[in-house]
């Protein structure tokens, strides 16, 4: 019955639907921004850069003095820290969509494995430079992020950390978990900036470089939860759903190798939820439309009680056949979502999503 639901959903959500203009007022559309940034993006924001400084402390700590439970404290402060990342790298507008520093935080995909093959190779070449915090945003993006510190926490070798005598992987994890609050602090300024981009969203003008009017603005609400859902299908999904043979990869989920894949997901589904449910979107639909709420609240619910069972690491998942089949399910739903943000609720309200950040890749 799930099953037939999400195709119902699916079908209904690319059927065209009857063109609405942006009929309220202009600062009637806007305030579901001002609300979202100030009671969603902004603390979330915050938050990350919290959880990127608890992770830089832990992790110096376990330089400073290792030992079994200083690394289980550095790789539990990496895991808190990727998953407020969960809630916030969605976010691609703005700040984070600014001076590389999407890619620096999370370099994914990367289908050819470059960030493991740069990191093994720093490592084997024992280059100390990594080590300064200062010398990485002059480095590979591969280089910065949580990927390398996965790898440098979980990967191969990561246990030594545990020990005494050998400082180098210790010293380059610090000086990676460092340029991360760097990058986190700064987004969190950046976001509360007096007159920054978060003023410039929720005060439109014909003088605003990003904003000239409410649809630009509403039309931006929109894009991002369009283009997120997107982004956990094809990029997060996929990859480790069975093909047709029912061969599947557990190796190239993000974060297999601290068993956040899924955790990740989830998060990044739950700040989702959010973000519709705090910016109040629906309230600017005509009363005709605002059905719409209902299919997206369906499709919410749906998902996290998939997800709520698939909480464990993507090997466990894919050798459980029907645990590997919710996964296709989900892949269902994430489309469901995506259509009714960037096709259903902006078709209401005669606008459209505008350009994708994905388009191209």
């Amino acid at each position: 019955m799930r099953i037939v639901a999400a195709l119902f959903l699916v079908v209904l959500s690319i059927a065209p639907a009857r063109a609405i203009e942006l009929t309220v007022g202009d600062e009637e559309a806007v305030k579901p921004v001002r609300t979202l940034v100030a009671a969603f993006i902004q603390p979330s924001f915050e938050r990350f850069a919290e959880q990127t400084e608890l992770a830089e402390i832990a992790i110096s700590s376990l330089c400073e003095d290792p030992g079994d439970r200083p690394l289980e404290a550095a790789r539990n402060a990496f895991k808190d820290s990727a998953l407020a990342l969960a809630r916030v790298e969605f976010l691609r507008t703005g700040p984070l969509a600014q001076e590389n520093r999407l890619e620096r935080l999370l370099f994914w995909p990367d289908r050819r494995g470059i960030a493991l093959r740069q990191v093994q190779g720093v490592i084997a070449e024992r280059d100390e430079s990594v080590t300064d915090p200062a010398n990485l945003p002059d480095k590979s993006v591969a280089l910065q992020g949580y990927t390398a510190l996965e790898y440098l926490l979980f990967g191969t070798g990561s246990d030594a950390l545990a020990e005494p005598g050998d400082p180098f992987r210790c010293g380059f994890a610090h000086a990676v978990a460092a340029n991360i609050h760097t990058i986190a602090t700064q987004l969190s300024d950046e976001w509360n900036e007096e007159d920054g981009y978060a003023t410039a969203w929720t005060n439109p003008g014909p003088d605003n470089d990003y904003f000239r009017n409410a649809e630009e603005v509403v039309s931006e609400l929109l894009s991002i939860p369009s283009e997120a859902f997107e982004i956990i299908r094809d990029q997060r999904l996929k990859p480790i759903v069975p093909d047709e043979d029912g061969n599947a990869n557990p190796k190239s989920a993000l974060f297999w190798r601290s068993n956040l894949t899924m955790p990740f997901i989830r998060a990044s589904f739950d700040a989702l939820r959010t973000y519709y449910e705090v910016s109040e979107m629906i309230s600017i639909l005509p009363e005709d439309q605002r059905w719409l709420g209902n299919s997206i609240e369906f499709e919410f619910n749906n998902s996290k009680d998939i997800l709520s069972r698939l909480q464990m690491p993507v090997a466990d998942i894919l050798d459980d056949e029907d645990r590997s089949g919710e996964l296709g399910y989900l892949v269902i739903l994430t489309q469901s979502l995506q259509q009714l943000f960037g096709t259903q609720v902006t078709a209401a309200l005669g606008l459209s999503v505008g350009f994708s950040s994905l388009d191209g890749d």
